[in-house]
């Protein structure tokens, strides 16, 4: 019984060249080539999210020979985490054996979330580790561009505004250069149809560096960074708004037996990995498409598939050697091929060990290939390239056929600055075959002094048998926190900043900060190494090889059982400011008060003072508080009592901004927060910022009113609520299921709660027989589910797709009725109330509305008709109904005073006055 390998590969190439003094393996003239940062062997999907190389036997090998004949590489273009077509790069890397690679121009960070609280830079942190996981799934690599979503935008021209069209027309031509693809596929097309403006943005981008990045004179500075200037053969757009322009369809409903599933079907689960995006979806069987049109090809002659007229076997990379060395090269290519098919033709699914020794001829030729080209200088790169990348790809193969298993792991996941580790490393010798055993190195940051390196050596391994070795490690104690290297500086407007070392530029994020590299040898009994494919050689009956593993944390659920993740280095103590935004009204005479969480990440016993530090004016009692926390992940909770100047209480506007300072015993000083983003699907990611709080002062006059709340989609409208001195009560399941809601004058719904919460939907008609009773229910933003789901609202309201929305945060605002209670009780609404709002005024505003609802503003982005649907109020039987589609989930975090205001008004609403102003007393 042998294992399917489809004959249609690609590889691993174009990536990166084997660094000057690479170290090889410690076994004399068997070369090995370290994993680069970049050369990523894919992950088979049944082992979700362990790496690839840490799955051994049928199902690693014969997923990693697919990728090592051919050469084939594509990169899809777009601007966002879920633009992607996940069908056609699961085809492409899954299936075909291919590089397949999205570039994200964002991160995503100016979207909604679904899933949590996490809004900016903390959903852009999010959403990249959803794009991994759906790497991870399809089998793709990811890069991303500088550019820092700031929220839906109308066309490109708005968006360039943002983002300098040559800064972010360079990153992606970097891209191109260093990924070097044949192919290049443009989700959008450029023009108005796509919508979104960074959606048109990046296809006017595609098309641009699809003839930039073989221009010498475009962006040479690059070409001081390992890149050179390269020109794609094709470039395709995608189709899927205009399938009729289609010149090519990919068939990406092929059923593939090593996967058990189609590629469709794996797609699937990669796309259902943008979990905040609200975008699980169903994995149907049967045929399915993916299509796309030519749009400009450098190729001729004949031929209407996606590599049509373009040479993608190895041999065509040495078509500019010298004659000499060519057939010498050609040779050895050939000898490689008929070792590869010797190698699938083993592989067995029950037992591949059949497919070992031929995968050590393979490599052999390959190394042999290294050697000849070496002294060939530049005609030669390429194919070294290509070679360099099959030989880790193939070594990879080879331990999983092999049945070899080694990891690293370590003590704890989240470690901190002078910390002891202990690292484990533990090699299992699952196969037929002996071990030889050699050097055993620990890799860590360049400014780590401790560099453990373990002498081999010893005695083989044989087969059946597991060998371990415990390595101490200490962080040392300035050690730098591992937080994403993009959000180390502060961004040049809408763009990140790339970091000093060109080989993080357009990367997901830093490499592992702990890596071990373990020297291993294959030995074969001479009956074995004689099976040569033709014959011609002597046997190889050794190989020497190094590999190298991230070193990771492993832990044990009671619950669910082992889990594995990564190692970051913190801050021994984190110190978060609860609220981190404190909307203080000015009429208020009495000190506010805000908390000092302190949490200790390190082992170690923590003591010292922590101060609040403020401007010249204001003080906080007690000055200091004294802390102990005995031991990891304690906390405790330490508050201040916060005083404005005495000319603070004028109704001034005024803003200032105090930071949280601790002093150990040992005089260290922390002043930072800490916060992980962790969730099921995604690698979990510290976010560190500054502990600070800013206090917004501003005057506001509120009603005290019985407030209910529905928490909706990441949600912090009940810490705003409660900001304002009122009382909430958070409605659960239990309390809506129950009815009965007599003891709220009014009820708030959260933003996209039709869609999250199911048993709100249930419990909506005791909702609106409760409004027509005489309460206030005030309903943030829905999407479409609100009006395709159900008749939620007590009148129709219809949302256009596109729905009206205003992206400019500028945008003016009229006031339709300004003798509205909206606008009069108890806040007198005025222009400076629209001013200082962050991202946009609003969105999914209502299209058509019944009449019996009153529209209170009129609003619109420059140049179009504005629009009257970003606040509806109705009467409802003795009640109100009010609907309202301005971002208050974006303003209230961010203390926006006239938000703040505004919103202070909805809740103070009440019925009788607003019949009473409606004349329908």
């Amino acid at each position: 019984m042998e294992i399917l390998v489809i004959e249609e590969t690609g590889s691993l190439d174009g990536v990166s060249r084997r660094r000057p003094g690479a170290r090889r393996a410690r076994f004399a003239g068997w070369p090995a080539v370290l994993l680069s940062a970049l050369c990523w062997v894919t992950l088979p999907t049944a082992a979700l999210a362990q790496q690839a190389s840490e799955v051994a036997g049928s199902f690693g090998a014969a997923l990693l020979l697919r990728q090592l004949d051919g050469v084939k590489r594509v990169l899809l273009i777009a601007a966002h985490p879920d633009d992607e077509d996940t069908s056609l790069l699961a085809t492409l890397a899954r299936g075909w054996g291919a590089q397949a690679a999205y570039l994200a121009l964002t991160r995503g960070e100016g979207g909604q979330n679904l899933i949590g609280p996490e809004l900016g830079e903390g959903l852009g942190i999010l959403r990249t580790g959803e794009l991994l996981a759906a790497r991870r799934l399809d089998g793709a690599l990811q890069f991303f561009t500088r550019a820092y979503d700031f929220g839906y935008s109308k066309s490109a021209e708005e968006t360039f505004g943002h983002w300098p069209r040559d800064s972010l027309l360079a990153d992606v031509v970097w891209v191109i250069r260093r990924f070097r693809p044949q192919v290049v596929v443009s989700s959008f097309s450029g023009t108005r149809r796509d919508g979104h403006g960074q959606h048109q943005a990046a296809g006017r981008l595609a098309l641009d560096a699809f003839d930039a990045a073989g221009d010498p004179t475009r962006f040479p500075e690059q070409l001081a960074h390992g890149v050179e200037p390269w020109s794609p053969l094709k470039l395709y757009r995608r189709t899927f708004r205009d399938p009729e322009n289609s010149t090519l369809g990919i068939q990406t409903g092929t059923f593939d037996p090593l996967l058990g599933r189609s590629y469709f079907q794996l797609a699937m689960e990669s796309r259902s990995q943008h979990r905040s995006q609200d975008f699980g979806v169903a994995r149907p069987p049967g045929p399915r498409t993916a299509r796309i049109a030519l749009l400009e090809s450098r190729v001729s002659g004949p031929g209407d598939r996606l590599f049509s007229g373009i040479d993608t076997t190895l041999a065509g990379l040495a078509v500019e050697l010298p004659p000499g060395a060519r057939e010498g090269v050609l040779q050895d290519l050939d000898a490689y091929r008929d070792e590869l098919a010797a190698a699938r033709s083993g592989l067995n699914a029950l037992d591949p060990s059949g497919a070992v020794a031929p995968l050590m001829r393979a490599i052999d030729r390959l190394e042999r290939l290294d050697r000849r080209t070496a002294t060939l200088g530049r005609p030669a790169e390429d194919l070294r390239r290509a070679i360099d990348q099959r030989i880790e790809i193939a070594r990879e193969a080879l331990l999983a056929a092999a049945s070899v298993v080694w990891a690293a792991r370590v003590d704890d996941d989240v470690v901190t600055p002078g910390q002891r580790l202990s690292v484990t490393i533990e090699l299992w010798n699952g196969g037929a075959f002996e071990l030889g055993v050699g050097d055993l190195e620990l890799k860590v940051p360049d400014d780590w002094s401790e560099r453990p390196h373990v002498t081999g050596g010893g005695e083989p391994l044989p087969p059946g048998e597991l060998r371990r070795w415990e390595i101490p490690l200490m962080v040392p104690p300035d050690a730098e926190p591992t937080e994403p290297y993009y959000l180390r500086g502060e961004r040049d407007g809408d763009l990140y900043r790339w970091p000093d070392d060109p080989e993080l530029a357009a990367m997901p994020d830093a490499p592992p900060p702990l890596r071990a590299t373990l020297d291993l040898e294959i030995r074969l009994s001479p009956a074995l190494a004689d099976r040569n494919a033709d014959g011609s050689d002597a046997p190889v009956e050794r190989l020497g090889l190094s590999v190298t593993r991230p070193i990771r944390y492993r832990g044990v659920d009671k619950a669910s059982g082992e889990f594995w993740r990564p190692v970051h280095v913190v801050p021994a103590l984190s110190l978060a400011v609860q609220p981190e935004v404190l909307v203080w009204p000015a009429s208020r005479e009495t000190p506010r008060s805000v908390t000092v969480v302190a949490r200790n990440y390190g082992r170690d016993p923590l003591s010292g003072r922590l101060s609040l530090v403020l401007p010249r004016g204001w003080r906080a009692t007690p000055e200091e508080h004294a802390f102990t926390l005995e031991q990891e992940d304690a906390t405790a909770s330490l508050e201040f009592t916060l005083r404005p100047p005495a000319s603070g209480a004028d109704g001034a506007r005024r803003e200032i901004v105090g930071r949280a300072v601790a002093r150990g015993s040992d005089g260290r000083i922390w002043d930072q927060s800490v916060m992980m983003i962790d969730y099921p699907h995604i690698e979990p990611k510290p976010s560190i910022r500054p502990a600070t709080v800013r206090v917004v002062r501003f005057p506001i006059e509120v009603v005290r009113r019985r407030i209910g709340y529905v928490m909706g989609s990441g949600d912090e409208g009940p810490a705003a609520i409660r900001q304002l001195g009122l009382e909430l009560d958070l409605l659960e399941p239990k309390d809506l299921e129950r009815g009965g809601f007599d003891e709220y004058d009014v009820i708030v719904l959260g933003v996209r709660a039709y869609e999250v919460r199911p048993d709100l939907a249930a419990a909506n008609d005791r909702l609106l027989e409760w409004v027509r009773g005489g309460g206030t229910l005030i309903v943030q933003y829905n999407k479409y589910e609100f009006v395709n789901d159900g008749d939620f609202a007590p009148y129709p309201i219809t949302l256009r797709r596109p729905s009206p929305r205003v992206t400019d945060e500028k945008a003016p605002v009229t006031v339709l009725d300004p003798e509205s209670p909206v606008f009069t009780r108890p806040n007198r609404i005025d222009p400076r109330d629209f001013e200082g709002w962050v991202q946009e005024r609003g969105l999914y505003f209502p299209s058509e509305w019944d009449p019996r609802y009153r529209a209170q503003l009129e609003t619109g982005d420059p140049g179009e008709t504005p629009s009257r649907g970003s606040l509806l109020v109705g009467e409802v039987g003795r009640g109100l109904y009010v609907y309202t589609s301005l971002s208050f989930f974006r303003q209230l975090p961010a203390g926006v005073p006239g938000a703040y205001r505004l919103f202070a008004n909805l809740l103070s609403l009440e019925p009788t006055e607003w019949r009473a102003h409606a004349g329908n007393d």
